[in-house]
């Protein structure tokens, strides 16, 4: 098990430094791939964790406030030691998968006519 260092509470004194600490939270996420599907017994490759974890990243990829920033490190982090430390069920975990797996929702009237939802 690697010694995690533990979580303070830091703001970020310029962009490039957010960025800095923003690229050390994700290259520790996906360090610890492999021992997270242990520990949760996840039934997928691991290309999936690992594409689902820079999806998350990507998802914030444009903030260009600090301290925005901060706050999103500061979350992601608190998501990674709960995930590391096994305080998250199995279901928590296979909830950031789910949205692969369902049909995206109709958004014309007929579609949805056809399905019922009118």
């Amino acid at each position: 098990m690697p010694l995690i260092q533990p979580l303070v509470t830091r703001s970020s004194s310029s962009l490039a430094d957010a960025r800095t600490r923003a690229i050390h939270l994700y290259r520790l996420w996906q360090k610890n791939v492999p021992q997270i599907m242990i520990d949760y017994h996840l039934c997928l490759p691991q290309s999936v964790v690992r594409s689902k974890i820079r999806e998350h990243f990507e998802k914030n990829r444009y903030v260009s406030d600090p301290r925005t920033i901060d706050v999103l490190l500061f979350k992601g982090r608190i998501e990674f030691d709960e995930t590391y430390n096994v305080w998250k069920q199995y279901s928590h975990v296979l909830r950031y998968f789910d949205a692969n797996e369902q049909d995206p929702q109709p958004t014309k009237f007929f579609d949805k006519f056809i399905e019922g939802r009118v």
